[in-house]
């Protein structure tokens, strides 16, 4: 599986064993074999929740075959590895005594697992994934052998759709997995799947399944710490989802805007409401933006239609580097207010509008209320003529 997966738990007390008796209350054991795996290294990881750790390394005799043995307090997710692509992620819990066959040269699509339920449905979601990165691999193909024919341009589009529908098959693969497998912890794993270089669900877009799976989860495995940090991650985000709810409560249609006082790039400190009788843009934007400078031209032409009736524009700029930001307002010639703090994403004018991607505006009347947010520059200019006849 690719990038599978950034999120799982705190290592599980692990060390090697011994041979001797089998402990089935702390330890697990692992047979394998694999073809043209002759005396080769294996390195045997734990997925973590913040990295991947190296545990120990397996070493198969002349004829491919190893055995290993060791603890783990809960289940846990592990990592058997060749090589960086090359390596499949077992369910492993204390008691198992788990069998793994699969071609030395490309495990993900070869292996089989037996003796650990959570590792096979881990097989099946890998199996379910590779599908999806198989078709990819036709269009690929397909792409490459259009290039310079008269009708690319139709074809690539056509080429696009067909991703845009793997995509969506890949996604609904996850959803149905995990609402097919509520009460394993192999679903964490489907959370967390990438497909190229896209997340399949979003925390954000997708929260249902995040919480659902943490409550059920929670039902049978109340201690186990990949299901804790689960939960922890899922009342993060209900924390994050509540303060953005109420947030954007009081920047409804109507209410005053926030004040924001912030300094021009000669140092002087603007204050919004200073602007009071004036209608107002703010304008969140960056000269490392190229939507937002593309914008410039034609923001330009409103404001100069508009700005002797009564309209300002009051530009925030979430620029880091004041000489970037102040290249930027030179090289656009653009000559209504700016200011900024030079702190990115950080800046807290980004949570108190709670503004998720720029180019982003709110236009606000004389008294500094919010008439409309997120306006192209075609209703700008609707809601500017009517203002203003």
């Amino acid at each position: 599986m690719r990038k599978l997966l950034f999120f799982s738990i705190i290592s599980a007390l692990f060390a090697a064993c011994s041979n001797g008796r089998f402990d089935s209350e702390t330890e697990f054991e692992l047979k394998g074999y694999f073809e043209n795996a002759e005396n080769l290294q294996i390195l045997f990881e734990e997925l973590t929740t913040s990295n991947l750790v190296p545990l120990d390394t397996i070493t198969a005799d002349a004829n491919g075959h190893f055995t290993f043995r060791s603890t783990t307090a809960s289940p846990g997710f592990f990592i058997l590895r060749i090589d960086r692509s090359n390596f499949v992620t077992l369910l492993l819990e204390p008691g198992q005594k788990v069998s793994i066959e699969g071609d030395g040269k490309d495990l993900p699509k070869t292996y089989k697992v037996k003796g650990s339920p959570g590792s096979d449905l881990l097989a099946e979601l890998n199996m379910g994934l590779h599908a999806g990165y198989n078709s990819v691999d036709s269009l690929a193909d397909v792409f490459r052998e259009i290039q310079g024919e008269p009708d690319f341009l139709q074809r690539r589009q056509q080429i696009d759709l067909a991703y845009t529908r793997i995509f969506e098959q890949q996604q609904q693969f996850v959803k149905n997995f995990i609402g097919e497998h509520p009460q394993s912890l192999a679903s964490i794993i489907a959370l967390y799947q990438f497909f190229g270089n896209q997340v399949l669900l979003k925390e954000t877009e997708h929260f249902e399944y995040f919480e659902k799976l943490s409550e059920s989860l929670s039902e049978v495995y109340p201690d186990n710490k990949h299901v804790l940090d689960l939960k922890r991650r899922v009342n993060e985000l209900k924390r994050t989802e509540g303060q953005r709810l109420a947030v954007e409560k009081s920047l409804a249609i109507g209410n005053e805007a926030p004040e924001i006082v912030l300094t021009d790039p000669d140092g002087s400190r603007i204050a919004l409401s200073s602007l009071r009788g004036k209608v107002v843009l703010l304008d969140f934007w960056a000269a490392w933006c190229n939507p937002c400078r593309v914008a410039h031209p034609r923001l330009k032409e409103i404001y100069n239609r508009y700005r002797q009736q009564g309209f300002e524009i009051y530009a925030i700029s979430l620029d880091r580097n004041r000489e970037q930001w102040v290249q930027g307002i030179k090289e656009d010639n653009i000559n209504w207010i700016q200011v900024s703090d030079l702190r990115f994403w950080n800046s807290p004018v980004v949570n108190l509008y709670n503004v998720e991607a720029i180019p982003y505006n709110i236009l606000l009347d004389r008294e500094g209320r919010i008439l409309a947010k997120g306006l192209n520059m075609n209703q700008l200019e609707e809601f500017l003529s009517e203002i203003f006849r």
